[in-house]
């Protein structure tokens, strides 16, 4: 993939981040709608729209981007995963819900 991308990134069908290499920015969308687990994920440093990790059903090995200009979809994370991420990232803690 390039190293920035100015629109969306769809890989919502993806189910394993082995190999992935992500750009270093994205304008738009990330879609990794499929992903359970954050094991050997690297997201880039910043998303201009929507991070999408729903199915994510844990938060271990997870690094969130400095900056996110949209939506953090973290529906399947457990309230316990959700309050270590707020600990670590009090920045994006208004995003994780």
């Amino acid at each position: 993939l390039p190293e920035s991308i100015g629109g969306t990134l769809d890989l919502g069908s993806l189910t394993t981040a082995d190999g992935l290499t992500l750009p270093e920015s994205i304008g738009g969308t990330l879609d990794l709608g499929s992903l359970t687990t954050a094991d050997g994920l690297t997201l880039p440093e910043s998303i201009g729209g929507t991070l999408d990790l729903w199915s994510l059903t844990t938060a271990d090995g997870l690094i969130l981007p400095q900056s996110i200009g949209g939506d953090l979809s973290l529906w399947s994370l457990t309230t316990a995963e959700k309050v270590k991420l707020r600990e670590r990232y009090p920045h994006l803690a208004h995003m994780i819900s």
